[in-house]
């Protein structure tokens, strides 16, 4: 007590995260389906010799492990409720029992940790009935480390028990997961969040409003040691006084009110205020894909919202006021029309992240969802492209016969959706080609060094229907006839397929000489051929050429003037 006085700090203070850690196997929150096996396990006496506990962060895998210690160790040992009061439940409850022993997998992962742990299991346990092992982040440990443990871990001695837990449990060698009985922890649901944070309100007496614990639910990822921890930051920044302005501020989040007006201004067609809106977000240092991302998520409450009851609105981790204006949005778009701006804006986010600009992939898609008018109909308009695309005849462009010799066109606005969907999709993946083409090229040199290097020369063009175009100047002909020889063709697309995960077909065509910085110009045709341009020189075939020609049967694709080193 002298020591705070000197301070001026309460050094007794216990976080919220540790001060609401579950003691025993009914406190524990979100996991009921490994609480009730070990529970189970522990009355019927089939306890197994190890466990692997596996999951997210903060879920609550250390504390089982600890209520499992004590349910075996306690005083009253076995038993499903650990009194809490005995020394050897006090002692695993704080992290100093001599029985139950707490490793660090991350920083003690080596062959020789792990010797001496074989070493020191011979003992029997001091106070309690078994000695027990928790190793933490078991999968830190290495190869060595887990070959070492093999033959411990399938015959371990009776006093003994392992529990490990992992957030990454394919990491972990599967001869040690093997020899372990295995559980699976959750994510905590935000209604099972929102509740444990109430209780903790209502134990602490905190001023924090409703609005706040659901932002920190939402927050939290569904980690219950994360919202207390967000809690207890809060509680010190907003001196015991949280409101959701205050979560706004120290998390970084986007205000529901933005959101909603967000949605309104596509709803109204008010591209001037949405692209206001996106401009103080950005300025506010609020980034591209953070704001794209958080629109995607009220977009799929909006889609939520629409199909579940009043009483499930905890699933959303939002306010009843909240909820309210949600449902009501809700109620200005048919499933459809949430599902377009869901895939329009994902698309925008993906263009962000391959490319470096910025926010014009998100305000272009916003200012397009602003045209009401065009998701009005997007429904009907998607419905009529399905079945017209059954009736349509291969040859038919777009005509569909009724009748003898009676034809109808395709709607021109039936296909808008469809076509703009087709268009970006090609875009990313040009893009996805573009971000790939070195390892491309890399790849095809170690099979045929002669098709890389004239792949290097090409320019990527445009990606269209699922065929890549590769385009090369006129006097390339051997450039373009090597590459659409099949089995080089084939080489190059089985090569982007692997890397892609996507069939692509290539095809080559003409760029028209430019001169630098200027865009490539794009020709179908091929222009003059080689035979003609040689009959309309003025200059004779030198002899030697000739001879070179009818020994390799070969032909001459360029002219060049030694003397001007020009080329013809």
């Amino acid at each position: 007590m002298d020591l705070e006085k000197t301070l001026g700090v309460n050094m007794t203070y216990l976080s919220l995260a540790r001060k609401y850690r579950p003691q025993d196997f009914d406190e524990v929150v979100g996991q009921e389906h490994i609480a009730t096996t070990l529970t189970n396990a522990i009355s019927m006496g089939r306890v197994a010799h190890a466990y692997l506990f596996s999951g997210p962060r903060g879920v609550g895998k250390t504390s089982m492990a600890r209520i499992l210690a004590k349910s075996l160790n306690c005083e009253k040992a076995p038993t499903s409720k650990p009194c809490g009061a005995c020394p050897s439940c006090r002692e695993i409850s704080g992290g100093t029992g001599m029985d139950v022993i707490e490793i660090d997998g991350a920083s003690n992962r080596g062959i020789d940790e792990i010797r001496n742990l074989k070493e020191n299991i011979k003992f029997t346990a001091m106070r309690g009935k078994f000695r027990i092992y928790i190793i933490d982040e078991v999968h830190m440990l290495t190869t060595e480390a887990f070959n070492a443990l093999l033959k411990t871990l399938e015959e371990p001695p009776l006093h003994v028990k392992f529990i490990f837990a992992t957030t990454k449990p394919y990491k972990v060698l599967p001869t040690i997961v093997s020899r372990c009985q295995r559980f699976d922890f959750r994510k905590i649901s935000k209604r099972g969040i929102v509740d444990k944070l109430k209780e903790i309100r209502e134990k602490e007496k905190l001023d924090i409003d409703d609005e706040a614990i659901f932002l920190i639910a939402k927050a939290s990822d569904g980690s219950l040691r994360d919202a207390e921890v967000i809690l207890d930051q809060l509680l010190a920044f907003a001196k015991g006084e949280v409101r959701s302005g205050d979560v706004v501020k120290v998390l970084g989040l986007l205000e529901q009110d933005v959101l909603f007006e967000i949605v309104d201004c596509i709803t109204n067609d008010n591209k001037e205020k949405i692209l206001n809106l996106i401009d103080q977000l950005i300025n506010s240092g609020k980034d591209p894909i953070f704001v794209t991302s958080n629109i995607i998520s009220h977009m799929r409450n909006l889609l939520v919202a629409g199909t579940i009851k009043e009483e499930d609105r905890l699933r959303l981790a939002l306010s009843e006021e909240d909820y309210r204006k949600l449902r009501e949005q809700a109620g200005k778009f048919s499933a459809d029309e949430i599902l377009y701006i869901i895939y329009t804006l994902a698309q925008s986010m993906d263009l962000i992240k391959k490319t470096s600009l910025g926010r014009i992939p998100l305000e272009i898609s916003l200012i397009k969802l602003t045209e009401k008018g065009r998701l009005d109909s997007i429904k009907v308009l998607l419905e009529k492209v399905s079945v017209l695309e059954g009736r349509l005849t291969d040859s038919g462009g777009g005509v569909e016969p009724t009748g003898a010799g009676a034809t109808k066109t395709l709607p021109e606005t039936a296909v808008v959706p469809k076509e703009e969907i087709t268009v970006e999709r090609d875009i990313l993946l040009l893009q996805k080609i573009k971000d790939l083409w070195p390892k491309v090229l890399n790849i095809i040199k170690n099979r045929k060094m002669s098709v890389a290097t004239f792949l290097s020369e090409g320019e990527l063009l445009k990606v269209q229907d699922g065929v890549l175009a590769i385009g090369f100047a006129r006097g390339d002909l051997l450039h373009k006839e090597t590459l659409l020889e099949n089995v080089n063709k084939k080489i190059v697309e089985e090569t982007i397929e692997n890397l892609l995960g996507e069939r692509i077909s290539l095809a080559i065509e003409t760029v028209e000489s430019r001169t630098e910085g200027e865009p490539p110009l794009i020709s179908q045709e091929e222009g003059p051929a080689i035979d003609e341009e040689l009959e309309n020189s003025n200059k004779k075939m030198d002899p030697i050429v000739e001879s070179a020609l009818d020994i390799f049967e070969g032909r001459v694709l360029k002219i060049r003037d030694i003397k001007s080193g020009g080329k013809r």
